[in-house]
């Protein structure tokens, strides 16, 4: 039972704070029209993409997936979007497919264009109670460092509010803030098989508050961001028993961009360090390690011409694993050190309407339930985007 609570943890998806850096720019820039607040940012989103990772030793896992998004603006202020994907994982002749839970934001810039409120739910249209061979399926594309576009598909209700307020220095130097509250309800993630017992599962909320800066040239050839969330978890409870609490995380995302005419380069640094996790059993507590994860990408970008624009992406992911404890014994899960390297291509067909497609390829070692596998990765996928 407490493995089983720890991997579900694995599979909760993290919250996001929304920060305003982009919009309070375009707010600092001359003739200044609110109109221009959601600009980009409207429209509908079509993707699909196929993502197959082979681990030695246990086989194929692939996943087929659809995400779509719509985004509205509901005045110059209110931004409304609703998103979902459904997706098909296979592992040999396991199947999880279906949709994932609905996605429903709200984004609202207050009068001012300082302070910018969000929030949302997610509705549970994602499965649940998942069999034996269900939930192996979901333990393997819940590893981070696969980055499947359909890690999870079904957590219960959520529900988050938040803030991000921007503050203009300069006009070249922006500096943010933010915090936001998760909610997370309780649900049933797996059948027991041979039992009659529910296994109800009410994942700990999300306390998160954050910082950061925006610093761009003169020219604007050049930028550079950092940003900076510390999170805290509540405990999990297994059927309204405290049983397991994960480590206060903190991730520090630093961006760096440069533009050469038609050639730009970024480069992003993100690390996420967390504090033991904590077991609760018999009224006493035991710590373990937790996963650090730190993650670098270097992307170069061509635009070859008004129409077209070529990149490069290139990535490495560095994790330790997560320490389980099962009886007398300590497993090790989640550690991993993976590369890949893709090309990409965008289509700007007309101002309103754009495609794109995208190859990747990737390689490394994944360690899952104490077991280390080497794996190798493929993506191939295309969208289309009609921007209002």
């Amino acid at each position: 039972m407490k493995m089983l609570n720890i991997q579900m943890r694995f599979l909760v998806a993290f919250s996001v704070i929304l920060v305003a850096y982009e919009s309070h720019a375009q707010l600092t820039a001359p003739r200044y029209d609110e109109r221009l607040l959601f600009r980009g940012m409207t429209g509908i989103t079509l993707s699909g993409a196929q993502q197959e990772w082979n681990l030695s030793g246990f086989g194929n896992v692939l996943q087929q997936s659809v995400p779509a998004r719509l985004a509205i603006p509901l005045s110059n202020r209110i931004l409304i979007t609703v998103e979902n994907s459904p997706a098909t994982t296979k592992i040999d002749t396991s199947k999880l497919e279906g949709i994932a839970d609905t996605r429903a934001s709200f984004s609202y810039v207050v009068p001012g264009d300082k302070l910018w409120l969000n929030g949302g739910v997610s509705v549970p249209t994602g499965i649940t109670r998942l069999t034996p061979s269900q939930y192996q399926v979901a333990t393997v594309i819940a590893q981070p460092a696969f980055n499947y576009h359909v890690p999870v598909f079904g957590q219960g209700m959520n529900g988050n509010l938040g803030f991000a307020y921007a503050y203009s220095y300069t006009r070249r130097f922006i500096i943010g803030l933010g915090a936001s509250y998760l909610y997370k309800g309780e649900y049933v993630p797996v059948v027991i098989q041979g039992t009659t017992e529910k296994l109800n599962y009410d994942p700990g909320d999300e306390i998160s508050a954050n910082a950061g800066f925006d610093y761009s040239t003169f020219t604007r050839n050049q930028r550079f961001s950092a940003d900076l969330t510390v999170t805290n978890y509540l405990p999990d409870k297994v059927n309204s028993v405290k049983s397991f609490q994960s480590g206060m995380r903190y991730m520090l995302f630093i961006v760096y961009f440069v533009k050469d005419g038609s050639l730009s380069h970024m480069m992003q640094l993100r690390s996420r360090i967390r504090s033991q996790n904590q077991i609760f059993s018999n009224g006493t507590s035991t710590t373990f390690k937790s996963s650090q994860q730190y993650e670098f990408m270097y992307r170069f970008s061509w635009l070859v011409k008004e129409w077209l624009s070529v990149g490069i992406p290139l990535e490495w992911k560095q994790y330790t694993g997560d320490q389980i404890p099962i009886g007398s014994s300590v497993i090790e899960t989640g550690s991993a050190g993976v590369g890949s390297a893709g090309v990409d291509a965008g289509f700007l067909i007309t101002q309103a309407f754009s495609i794109s497609f995208t190859a990747k390829y990737g390689v490394g070692s994944v360690t899952i339930d104490n077991t280390k596998y080497s794996v190798t990765g493929t993506e191939l996928g295309g969208g289309l985007r009609i921007q209002f």
